[in-house]
């Protein structure tokens, strides 16, 4: 990932796996960018207070563990991170997004929840995906070599903003960065629909010819396309790029293509905008969270400004 330089992976101190820790180093030796490594841990009751130094130590000892391991796994030339234990006093997502927000990380990595083999995301990934303003990668294991990894990014080519415009450039481009270090092949997916269609077709007071709405559907069709290729035209990525153009809904659609795909990364915006701060996370995009079942690479609007601060 060559377009971010300064990544933090926050750390689970109750997860045994260290399938995020992986690919978070990957990451960052890919792009020789640095890397803080953070476990939070909630605030200890009164009355345990007194061990609060020897749990934070038992959890320094659970990072350089779990580091060796990974690192060893890997093998070659690996980053060597900085790490940190931090007690957590207030609502988690408050506090890595203050974190975020302070320390100018690009990058916020960290396991996704477990969701029992359901797909989507639980509470606190969800509100880090709405709330923290850094890019955010929320990883899943993932079972193919590297040579094999599926990269896909999903964008909407119809756009009447330049942050969108901007936004769907920035996908366009990091999901090309993914996949060259990767198997080198991006799936590019992108749904188009006429939505009057049917609506068209049965009502009594329009008098409309089958073949007058095939010609709207195939023009529909046409401009949608046509906006597409000028799009991946302008973002100017090389490589084999393979172009699906569905027709449907992206909230039903884009969670069976990762199915059905076999892809192990999407990459995603958030892109809806309501004029209120801190919310771009549209109905659209939040229902297709809801079914991913894959790693997910999230960016925000380039001018997108969080609803938390930094302090205070």
């Amino acid at each position: 990932m060559k377009h971010y330089q300064n990544i933090l992976y926050l750390m689970n101190p109750s997860a045994e796996g260290t399938d995020g820790l992986k690919q978070v180093l990957s990451m960052a030796r890919n792009s020789s960018a640095s890397l803080h490594l953070l476990m939070l841990y909630p605030a200890l009751p009164k009355e345990l207070q007194v061990h609060q130094k020897a749990f934070e130590a038992f959890l320094s000892e659970r990072i350089e563990a779990s580091l060796k391991n990974v690192q060893e796994a890997l093998g070659g030339e690996v980053v060597e991170p900085t790490r940190e234990v931090m007690m957590s006093d207030s609502s988690p997502a408050v506090v890595i997004t203050r974190y975020v927000l302070r320390h100018g990380y690009d990058l916020l990595v960290k396991e996704a929840e477990d969701t029992g083999g359901e797909g989507g995301f639980k509470a606190l990934d969800m509100s880090l995906l709405r709330k923290c303003p850094s890019a955010l990668y929320l990883a899943r294991p993932i079972s193919h070599s590297r040579e094999k990894i599926r990269v896909a990014v999903a964008v909407d080519p119809i756009t009447e903003s330049e942050d969108a415009y901007d936004l769907n450039i920035r996908l366009l481009q990091n999901a090309r960065s993914i996949a060259d270090s990767c198997s080198g092949v991006l799936d590019i997916v992108s749904c188009w629909e006429y939505p009057y269609e049917e609506y068209l077709r049965h009502t009594p007071w329009l008098k409309i010819s089958d073949e007058e709405l095939a010609d709207a559907v195939v023009n529909i069709w046409s401009e949608h396309r046509a906006a597409l290729d000028a799009l991946i035209a302008d973002a100017g990525i090389a490589g084999e790029n393979r172009v699906h153009h569905l027709r449907g809904e992206a909230r039903e659609l884009l969670g069976k293509f990762v199915r059905n795909e076999k892809v192990d990364i999407m990459v995603m915006g958030t892109v809806a905008r309501t004029g209120i701060t801190g919310f771009v996370i549209g109905n659209t995009a939040e229902n297709v969270f809801e079914k991913l079942d894959c790693s997910l690479l999230a960016l925000k609007p380039a001018g997108y400004v969080s609803p938390i601060k930094a302090y205070d």
